[in-house]
């Protein structure tokens, strides 16, 4: 009866060996998609939670920026002067006697009206007399084009 056994265990082992491996390729290949799943999902929420961070940072920052300019403001003159100036600029472009001469001005400087940087000047004013950098982040974001999409 022994050489029986040994007889049919010549015959079954190698296929029991080659159905155990493949098993065992099978069990580690679904061991291998679960781990790269779940590094996937740890790396999109390691993701989301960097830019949470960094909207929260620009968000203090902003913040900051504003109570300095604020701040800055108190000691010194100049700033009125200049927020007067570029106001009268701007308030001309709105008398019919003067938009000849404005219009006049700016092309002689040879532009065909008035040029980015002096709307960039008016919303700086407005964000340094105001402290409304939150503003200025959000009006330049939507003047910006569209370069890339976020993932």
């Amino acid at each position: 009866m022994k050489w029986l056994t040994s007889v049919l265990q010549f015959f079954t082992n190698p296929v029991a060996d080659l159905t155990g491996s493949y098993r065992e390729r099978k069990r580690i290949a679904a061991e291998m998609a679960a781990d790269i799943a779940t590094a996937e999902s740890n790396l999109k929420i390691a993701e989301l939670n960097n830019k949470a961070r960094r909207l929260e940072a620009q968000e203090n920052n902003d913040s900051s920026y504003d109570n300095i300019v604020l701040a800055n403001r108190r000691d010194t003159l100049m700033d009125e002067l200049i927020i007067i100036v570029f106001l009268g600029l701007f308030l001309a472009h709105f008398v019919p006697e003067l938009q000849p001469y404005m219009h006049s001005g700016w092309s002689a400087m040879g532009y065909n009206g008035a040029p980015w940087y002096f709307e960039f000047v008016i919303v700086g004013i407005a964000v340094s007399t105001l402290g409304l950098m939150r503003l200025f982040r959000v009006f330049w974001q939507l003047k910006a084009p569209k370069a890339r999409a976020e993932p």
